[in-house]
């Protein structure tokens, strides 16, 4: 039976911190960040992330597109990339309301290993981070949440 080492988790709420958030495009930006324990080169570390995002609407047909990632070690790209998934929409002339923006949510969860060079004790630090790309804009509305787990 798979017993819980560690646990961390870290939870950004709509309007707390720097939410919301325009994204700039073609820069990876840091979301948040947890710490997790590797206890053991055979343990298992298994991550959950959820953002809320909006896409902002324009007269123009417009396709924004978020890439999320999570890294290991840093957030820049030249740290670690555990996985990363790209979410989007389309804005086109068929889809204007009298809204200002598109409200969505992405989701994921991934297993992972620890560092192979990790000492067995120590802690590993685990980014989420948001990029734009495509056309149009995009804001990080929230919330923002990163959930790790350690299971041996």
């Amino acid at each position: 039976m798979k017993q819980l080492i560690d646990f961390a988790s870290q939870e950004v709420l709509i309007g707390q911190g720097s939410l919301p958030l325009n994204l700039a495009s073609g820069t990876e930006i840091l979301l948040t960040s947890i710490f997790l324990n590797i206890a053991s080169a055979n343990v298992q570390v298994e991550l959950f992330a959820t953002v809320g995002w909006e896409a902002q609407l324009s007269l123009l047909p417009l396709v924004p597109e978020v890439t999320f990632r999570i890294r290991r070690g840093g957030f820049t790209p030249a740290s670690p990339l555990i996985f990363e998934t790209t979410d989007s929409v389309f804005l086109g002339a068929g889809n204007l309301v009298p809204v200002l923006t598109n409200d969505l949510t992405m989701s994921l969860h991934r297993s992972a290993s620890p560092d192979n060079g990790a000492t067995p004790g120590t802690f590993q630090q685990y980014f989420l981070t948001a990029q734009l790309s495509g056309t149009g804009g995009a804001t990080i509305s929230g919330p923002v949440t990163l959930i790790g787990r350690v299971i041996e």
